[in-house]
């Protein structure tokens, strides 16, 4: 691909989406201008209720697991999961998230880079695009259908020479080969952005002349293969060239490294509407009826008065302000003030409070505990009602945005994926209630013919269902210790019971430590796994714990087949002797009651059985006889 051919895409998304990124840049303005005057206020709204939507979904930090699929055994999915909690600290996902989600709330989308990958400290570097320096195919809705996209990437001198000492920078031998200075639309972005805010801009290039834009475009050779380019600004020259060979794509093919979120998702669409777009207007009003009331309350604090001039003896007395003053005049109608309007009226306040009314509804943030403006209203049923609809509309938001935290995650799996070989190995630290506790993951692990599914699910709706959850089971609970087994209740509270009230999973081995059979078991398992040799199972093993982890074992192999088979049927027998002896026990306290019951009648100083006692072994003597 040619210069020419990049300037000619790049000519074709900036036409598409120059108007609407003047127009963002408009919203990012009224978000707190500053130039607004000393007489003026501003409404609130935008970046009140922007705040507010944020502050939901950054809290609700969205959870991931990874899910079995076709090939992948369940100590592998381990792995994955225990890596990502590391990696999302490494990572500094906390921070991404609160850039890649400001950016999604207000432009609509968010664009997040999943192409860096540091060898070095084994960790994924995905940084968060600034949407406003970038531009995309507008043909195409769908991310990875799209022929091109692109960003400005700003350089200095120094950086300028070091990429060119590191070969990476092919294209110029010196960075005075190739135009200085910002792109004009983007510096122009800037210097409106910030006059808002009272900054005073210096001109669109150095004095030095040693900042360098560079446009990084994303697009397809003449071969077909996905490449990335670094163009200069004045596209002249093709500074670096390289083939995107990250084979996480169908058949091997290599997929845009860039994950879109959205808030608000439109289908078939190319554009879509963000929070700053739904509330501009009620901004806008908000404001200027607010500033209209303003001067009605200083007119109305120092009103201007009409006089009549025959009648007022001194005028300069008006514009006098002292205690107890006096003007003197002739007759009652010698003044009178002009403006008398008051400031908030009660038609006012009510338009006003339609306005806010309007902006929080489709953002899910309507107010609840208002009190009833009419009779008729059952506050307790409508707040119940509002909270509900608040609610829908913050879980839906939430629901999109898994769309795109799910497509990250499944990158962060292919980057490791493709650099397995070289990294082997890598130690993941998790911190929890007993410190930081690591683990040595072993990245043969994600050599798999198929990925992994990649659950995202809402950290606050799993709460209220974890709260439902827990009053169910507190009514249950003295029910099942009733009728469950006391190792079935230990793995009860161990594993269902407990971590429904603990955030930290790692309490339950603190307050569950394994036993010595569930790590016999565990261990046994890892030998099973291998389908090398059959692990005999012993008569004092606690089958039902044994069980326990030989069912959760994924996949099993035939000799885990014949391993728990043998624990079931020890498990059936030991039962049955548990039943017999029940049985027997149950049969020797009937007799001695009995025994209890009966009379002890003496028959010539013998009891009963004492007298037909030497009777009965004649009989038996004499029955022998004859036998024989």
């Amino acid at each position: 691909m040619k210069p020419q051919d990049i300037a000619t895409y790049y000519r074709e998304s900036q036409d598409f989406l120059a108007e609407r990124k003047r127009r963002q840049v408009r919203q990012l303005v009224l978000l707190n201008n500053l130039q607004r005057g000393d007489q003026n206020i501003a409404s609130t709204l935008l970046i009140t209720l922007f705040n507010r939507v944020l502050s939901n979904l950054y809290d609700d930090k969205l959870q991931i697991r990874f899910l079995p699929s076709q090939g992948i055994t369940q100590n592998q999915i381990n792995s994955y999961n225990v890596l990502a909690q590391s990696d999302y600290l490494e990572m500094q996902k906390p921070k991404l998230d609160y850039d890649w989600s400001w950016d999604t709330l207000f432009f609509g989308r968010g664009y997040c880079e999943t192409l860096q990958f540091d060898k070095k400290q084994k960790i994924m570097k995905p940084s968060v695009i600034n949407p406003l320096v970038f531009g995309y195919d507008p043909y195409f809705e769908e991310v990875q259908s799209w022929r091109y996209y692109w960003k400005w990437v700003t350089k200095s001198k120094w950086e300028i020479k070091r990429l060119i000492k590191k070969g990476i920078i092919t294209g110029i031998k010196k960075p005075e080969e190739i135009e200085t200075g910002i792109e004009p639309d983007l510096w122009d972005y800037k210097i409106r952005r910030d006059a808002a805010k009272k900054a005073i801009e210096p001109a669109g290039d150095t004095i030095a002349g040693d900042v360098y834009q560079i446009l990084e475009f994303y697009g397809y050779d003449d071969d077909g293969n996905k490449m990335v380019y670094w163009v200069d600004k004045g596209f002249d020259k093709i500074l670096m060239k390289k083939k995107l060979d990250l084979e996480d794509g169908e058949d091997g093919f290599s997929k845009w490294p860039i994950v879109v979120k959205e808030a608000f998702r439109e289908p078939h669409s190319s554009v879509v509407f963000s929070v700053a777009d739904l509330l501009e207007d009620k901004h806008r009003a908000k404001s200027v009826l607010l500033n209209l009331a303003f001067i009605a309350a200083k007119d109305r604090a120092n009103p201007i008065y009409g006089y009549n001039p025959d009648k007022v003896r001194d005028i300069s007395q008006f514009f006098q302000r002292q205690i107890n003053q006096h003007i003197p005049m002739d007759g009652p109608d010698a003044v009178w003030p002009l403006n008398t309007e008051d400031p908030m009226s009660a038609g006012l306040i009510q338009f006003i409070a339609l306005l806010t009314q309007e902006a929080n509804d489709p953002m899910g943030t309507g107010s609840v505990g208002e009190p009833a403006k009419t009779a008729q209203r059952e506050t307790a049923t409508h707040d119940a009602i509002n909270q509900q609809l608040n609610d829908m509309a913050q879980s839906l938001q939430s629901k999109v945005m898994q769309f795109g935290e799910s497509e990250f995650w499944s990158h962060w799996f292919h980057r490791y994926a493709k650099n397995a070989k070289d990294l082997k190995t890598k130690i993941a630290n998790i911190v929890g209630v007993k410190g930081v506790e690591s683990q040595e993951i072993d990245f043969k692990d994600f050599n798999t013919d198929f990925p992994p599914g990649v659950f995202v699910y809402s950290a606050k709706e799993a709460e209220y269902k974890e709260l439902v959850m827990r009053r169910d089971l507190m009514q249950l609970y003295p029910q099942l210790a009733m009728t469950i087994e006391p190792e079935g209740m230990r793995n009860f509270n161990k594993h269902v019971f407990f971590p429904k009230f603990l955030n930290d999973p790692s309490l339950i081995d603190s307050i569950f430590p394994k036993t010595l059979d569930e790590l016999r078991a565990t261990e046994e398992n890892e030998v099973l796994a291998q389908d090398t040799e059959h692990v005999p199972t012993q008569e004092e093993d606690n089958h039902e714990s044994h069980l326990y982890i030989h069912r959760a074992m994924f996949p099993k192999t035939l000799s885990c087949w014949f391993h728990i088979k043998e624990h079931e049927e020890r498990l059936a027998i030991q039962k049955k002797q548990i039943m017999m002896q029940q049985q027997m026990l149950q049969q020797q306290m009937m007799q001695e009651q009995q025994g209890q019951m009966q009379p002890q009648l003496k028959v010539g100083g013998e009891s009963p059985q004492e007298a037909a006692s030497p009777l009965k072994q004649a009989i038996n003597k004499t029955n022998q006889q004859t036998i024989q």
